[in-house]
């Protein structure tokens, strides 16, 4: 049987458990179909209808979700970490936010009362919270059961294929689940409780998912002719982005999840900006501002000087400001949120038609997973139907301590600067997204794309966005100058 299975055909892995002198097993991808392997493996099929529609729908309907939460209820002037119920203002509002909502607030179908919460919106908010939680939920327990699943199995002959298919699942619901602690930081930070087991269930799938992506990396392929060398596997590649993004998402959304980060983050953008601002102020010699003698009858040299750098710190501390705030927006969430799901549901479908087509039959397992889903539907429909109605009062909802002098102000969102920076930086995030989404061989690997990225991101967009700030008060020194 052994050699039978050495020698079946180059199409899809299983894998061979090897056990070694240290008897820590290691992987090997010999190349079988996927038929006869689920025909000596004796495992049971992961099933295309069975599994994947289950994880994939439940996974867009927390995306739709998320995004009609972001487009109709939230408003960033709340603090996200006020009292549920209230409407306590933050002192630094999100810029990034701020300005989008002014967007949609000129669109008639999404534009809402911000100055107090009606019962429709709060109905709806309770609606849409109560969706993210459950199907949040569902994606923590179902995750701990694949994995724990796949990890059962590893003393089996199990198949390269499930494995990956594994992996794929499992950063889908803990990738949707991240996404919802964000949305949903309001109501964990008035539950801390809810909030703890959320995050010991959360780091647990996230080392189980790690150490799953590590052994994957350790697939090697025997070659389909031993004249032409080895085969080179571009799964190892692809588990080099799970491993970056694992880490990077699950730190910055967990750390997003407490106040004293994300204040700490808008606190330091807000005085990035007022710095900008008083720079820009004394130097920009403004027609209603009163010219500053002592500038004025500075030497040459010094002039000069200030000439070239008081407009560069000015974008300096402007840009920074603008990449704080694009860094802890909500808009950046839903943007990354958006295109994971879109590339982890192009990696399912793509190794979907590869797999086993008697997989995609119907029978009463597959349905099964599929009906379930109404179950939080119809808790959704509940709660929207037992929220208070419009001739409801709603008690407690004004709570506003903050002096709104003390507010950050956002008029600056509205200047050319801004949204010149605002769309440069897009740019970085966009080509990010480019690089993670598409399955291209420029953008596989790690080496080369870091270099490009890291170039763009990190020298090229922020010189870019220097020198837009910085022209404008450079234009309007020169006239104070007397040069033309």
């Amino acid at each position: 049987m052994q050699d039978q299975l050495s020698n079946l055909s180059l199409r899809h892995g299983t894998i061979d458990m090897v056990h070694s002198s240290t008897s820590l097993a290691s992987f090997s991808l010999s190349k079988n179909s996927q038929a006869e392997a689920d025909s000596h493996t004796g495992l049971p099929k992961l099933t295309f209808n069975e599994v994947t529609l289950t994880f994939v729908i439940t996974a867009w309907v927390v995306v739709i979700v998320l995004v009609g939460y972001y487009l109709k209820v939230f408003d960033p002037k709340l603090d996200p970490f006020r009292k549920e119920g209230t409407q306590k203002l933050t002192k630094y509002p999100n810029s990034i936010d701020y300005s989008v909502h002014e967007i949609l607030q000129s669109i008639r179908r999404l534009k809402h009362d911000s100055k107090s919460i009606s019962s429709q919106s709060s109905r709806l908010g309770t609606v849409l919270n109560s969706c993210v939680l459950t199907f949040a939920d569902i994606q923590i327990f179902t995750s701990l059961a694949i994995l724990i699943g796949a990890y059962a199995s590893v003393g089996c002959d199990i198949v390269a294929y499930h494995w990956q298919y594994m992996i794929y699942l499992a950063w889908l619901a803990s990738i949707t689940h991240l996404a919802s602690l964000s949305f949903l930081r309001n109501h964990l930070a008035n539950n801390p409780a809810k909030r703890a087991w959320r995050l010991v269930a959360m780091c647990t799938i996230q080392v189980m998912l790690s150490v799953a992506v590590g052994l994957s990396m350790t697939f090697t392929d025997d070659a389909e002719d031993p004249d032409e060398g080895l085969y080179e596997n571009p799964w190892p590649k692809h588990a080099i982005k799970f491993i970056v993004l694992l880490v990077w998402g699950f730190a910055v959304r967990i750390a997003k999840t407490f106040e004293g980060f994300e204040g700490g983050l808008r606190r330091t953008a807000s005085r990035l900006e007022q710095r900008g601002n008083r720079h820009r102020r004394v130097f920009s010699g403004s027609a209603e501002r009163e010219w500053d003698h002592t500038f004025a009858e500075a030497s040459l040299p010094r002039r000069m000087w200030r000439y070239f750098s008081v407009p560069v710190l000015i974008g300096f501390y402007s840009v920074l400001s603008i990449q704080l705030d694009l860094f802890t927006s909500l808009l950046a969430e839903v943007y990354w949120l958006f295109f994971t799901i879109i590339w982890i549901t192009a990696r399912l479908i793509k190794l979907r038609i590869s797999g086993h087509q008697d997989d995609s039959k119907w029978t009463f397992g597959q349905v099964l997973p599929i009906i379930l889903l109404v179950a939080p539907l119809a808790l959704a429909i509940e709660v929207f139907h037992t929220a208070p109605t419009a001739n409801e009062p709603i008690d407690d909802l004004q709570e506003n301590s903050v002096n709104k002098s003390d507010i950050r102000d956002l008029d600056h969102i509205r200047s050319s600067e801004y949204r010149g920076v605002f769309f440069l930086a897009a740019l970085t995030y966009i080509e990010l997204a480019v690089y993670f989404v598409l399955d291209q061989p420029l953008t596989q690997g790690i080496e080369t794309p870091l270099v490009v990225i890291s170039l763009s991101a990190f020298i090229l967009q922020p010189v870019l966005q220097i020198s837009w700030v910085s022209h404008l008060p450079r234009t309007s020194l020169r006239f104070n100058f007397g040069w033309t």
